[in-house]
């Protein structure tokens, strides 16, 4: 993947550069994987309602069969929920995280942004 460090376009690529498209590039993943985790909460979403829908509409599956793998559609739906939970809680847990915040080392007394 090559990545054109130079924003300002002047022919020299300078450390604030760097640092400001390595922010542009995570900024960007982290996008994509938000937006995948939401495509997921919401195919598990529908494929609940849509599986209940069909155990709901009269004929379509015979009720033994429905019962000999009521155990099945137990787990089925509990993975479902899983997966939107946590979709729901990682959400709601990021709302409220600053983004981008890497005050991780420290030296002596004074803290080094790892931004």
């Amino acid at each position: 993947m090559v990545v054109n460090f130079d924003i300002d376009g002047d022919g020299k690529i300078t450390a604030e550069e760097v640092a400001m498209k390595e922010r542009m590039l995570e900024i960007e993943l982290r996008e994509e994987k938000a937006e995948s985790q939401k495509k997921m909460a919401w195919v598990a979403m529908l494929m609940m309602i849509g599986f209940t829908g069909i155990l709901f509409y009269d004929g379509l599956i015979s009720d033994s069969r429905v019962n000999a793998l009521a155990d099945l559609f137990g787990l089925f739906y509990i993975a479902q929920t899983g997966i939107v939970a946590a979709y729901m809680g990682a959400t709601a847990y990021m709302a409220g995280k600053p983004m981008g915040s890497k005050m991780a080392m420290t030296t002596g007394s004074k803290k080094v942004d790892m931004r």
